[in-house]
């Protein structure tokens, strides 16, 4: 009996020393959470991740702001219309012959004449000179290609306003005979009214250029 009685009473003295010491004061929990919260307050907003579409959204704002007016403004590039591709330096050329289908030549060498009409209209009347000894080819024939200018080495002799009317570009319609400076050799325009040429046909330089810019490709010609 004196011995449960004795148990007892140490225990509840244990209790108090217990007590005393605080080991049972609601503080010592509390105080652990304090001290998570005042580790959690003390991280630095830095050192967080962001989140990465916020992060996206930033970078993308930050370049549109690095953009410059000049840029954002700038006004799209024209696009090249058809007139502006047309070529503005083109020599003039001769109209299509559908455009003026009733042109025709015709060539006289007992006359030493050129003969243009227009349906039956007579146009132009040109003396010229046509080959020496019936070098120039007699019969029908059309207009085929021309050009500006050329020189024979050959002859020494060149000529402008050229269009061939046989074998492209060997029996011609072109001015009188010029030097390879493009002046014209005298002694050879006058002759115009007689058979001077190596088969072509030899015209005033104005004469020539009136064929050249106006005679279309595929013009008859008739030469007797």
């Amino acid at each position: 009996m004196n011995r449960f009685i004795y148990i007892i009473l140490v225990l509840v003295f244990g209790c108090f020393i217990l007590a005393g010491s605080g080991y049972f004061q609601p503080t010592a929990m509390t105080s652990s959470i304090d001290k998570q919260s005042s580790e959690n307050s003390n991280k630095s907003p830095a050192t967080e991740k962001p989140n990465q579409k916020d992060y996206q959204n930033n970078n993308q704002n930050s370049d549109n702001s690095n953009t410059s007016p000049d840029e954002t403004n700038k006004p799209d590039k024209p696009k090249p219309s058809a007139q502006n591709n047309q070529k503005n330096n083109e020599t003039a050329k001769p109209r299509n012959k559908n455009d003026h289908p009733n042109y025709r030549i015709e060539v006289s060498i007992s006359e030493q004449k050129v003969r243009i009409y227009d349906n039956d209209t007579l146009i132009k009347n040109w003396t010229v000179s046509t080959g020496e000894n019936n070098s120039t080819p007699l019969g029908d024939f059309t207009i085929q290609n021309r050009g500006e200018w050329f020189f024979s080495e050959k002859y020494q002799e060149g000529a402008m306003w050229w269009v061939s009317f046989k074998d492209w570009g060997i029996y011609l319609f072109h001015s009188v005979p010029m030097d390879r400076n493009q002046n014209i050799i005298q002694e050879e325009a006058d002759k115009l009214g007689s058979p001077a040429s190596h088969g072509c046909i030899r015209l005033r330089v104005e004469h020539a250029k009136w064929i050249y810019d106006n005679i279309p490709e595929g013009t008859p010609v008739h030469i007797e």
